[in-house]
């Protein structure tokens, strides 16, 4: 039988700009470890593992990771796995951690996402070199008109107009605004954003995300020991998955067929079958404001184009992210384990006051990256009571 892996210990640093960050890329991470272990009451010495995220592209090294485990505070002697899947580095480091744990090689493993652009002299130049090479930076495309292709394609697609994708922005910076964590914390009403810099059409940089300042810690560890003081969150099951890396690879930029995919193999794992109804939050990474609704739909939480609709009615059935997601905090890797932590704290019943959400007994976490956001994770959290020994995939 195999074992069973949980998250049993969250912490975060506040975001802000890199311009106005006080701190560190260490002592960020630090701060963020030490948050998780006291959070869960984990002593340093019970730790077996360290995953550290370092996309090297923006880093400068892939020695990084190794040299931030160092200034960690928490021994020198425990094996380090460095990890680098591009935009997805966040969200695959609690999935590398979990099958750890579930190996049964490891008890407890401590996965560390850090300010991955903190550092970055033009990261907007650093980031248009993930273009393909082929064609797409020949046409001097980067990464916001790659983005914006399947903005334009929905709009095309399903009628949706800039006013409607503007209405996502401003339920993203309303429940932000109530997030301690967040960096953008602040409103904006639907003409603020339709009137702000445009970048490549529909998109205004009033519907992208910031470049923010973080750190993310996870502790994943065995949910049947009894000397920690959460309630942990039962990783009920988790999958990753990939688009051709060209853009002429994929089949329809006006849906996430690579994302249903892969919400249909994991939802067989956890035995989802009406994730409408079965899940209490959901927290996507949707740096753009198009990509939110056609998550939900890929998800199969709306209908086809019904996502912008269902973000504009608040459900009090379904509380999407309620953190404020990406759109208003992304700090590279640390942005990428965001949802993870944010979904696993809503089932343990620790989220920030604010942003809690009233029984939590199921949540979904989602991220994504490459260049026409390609790549795909997901995992599915449950309240460790609510399933049966040995049920997990």
């Amino acid at each position: 039988m195999a074992y069973r892996a949980a998250v049993v210990g969250v912490g975060m640093t506040p975001a802000t700009s890199p311009r106005k960050q006080e701190f560190s890329t260490a002592e960020l991470c630090r701060q963020a470890v030490h948050a998780a272990l006291a959070h869960c009451g984990a002593d340093p010495r019970t730790l077996d593992a360290v995953v550290i995220g370092n996309i090297d592209g923006f880093e400068g090294t892939v020695l990084g990771g190794k040299s931030l485990t160092r200034q960690l505070g928490i021994g020198p002697d425990l094996p380090v796995v460095v990890l680098n899947t591009g935009g997805t580095t966040g969200g695959n480091l609690m999935q590398v951690a979990a099958r750890m744990v579930r190996a049964g090689t490891h008890r407890r493993v401590l996965c560390v996402g850090g300010p991955t652009f903190f550092g970055a002299e033009d990261l907007q130049a650093a980031i248009n070199t993930n273009s393909p090479m082929i064609i797409e930076q020949p046409l001097g495309m980067g990464a916001y008109h790659m983005g914006a292709f399947a903005a334009s394609a929905y709009q095309a697609r399903f009628g949706v107009d800039a006013t409607d994708l503007a209405a996502v922005a401003v339920a993203d910076h309303a429940k932000a605004l109530k997030n301690p964590n967040a960096h953008l914390r602040y409103e904006v009403t639907v003409d603020d954003v339709l009137a702000a810099r445009p970048l490549s059409s529909p998109l205004t940089q009033a519907m992208v995300c910031p470049v923010s300042t973080s750190a993310v810690a996870m502790i994943v560890g065995d949910p049947d020991e009894h000397d920690l003081a959460t309630a942990p969150a039962l990783i009920r099951a988790m999958g990753t998955s990939s688009d051709p890396y060209l853009g002429g690879g994929k089949g329809d930029f006006s849906q996430m067929q690579n994302l249903a995919t892969l919400a249909r193999r994991v939802y067989a794992l956890a035995d989802v079958r009406a994730p409408r109804r079965e899940f209490d939050v959901v927290e996507v990474f949707a740096p753009y404001v198009h990509m939110q609704p056609m998550q939900l739909e890929a998800l199969q939480l709306a209908e086809p184009g019904e996502g912008v609709a269902l973000i504009r009615s608040g459900d009090r059935v379904l509380a999407v992210n309620p953190s404020g997601g990406p759109k208003c905090t992304n700090a590279g890797v640390a942005g990428e384990l965001a949802p993870y932590a944010y979904a696993a704290l809503q089932v343990m019943g620790d989220a920030p006051p604010e942003l809690q959400v009233e029984g939590v007994r199921k949540a979904l976490a989602h991220g994504t990256g490459g260049t026409f956001f390609q790549f795909e994770n997901l995992a599915v959290f449950e309240a460790l009571d609510s399933v049966s020994s040995g049920s997990t995939s």
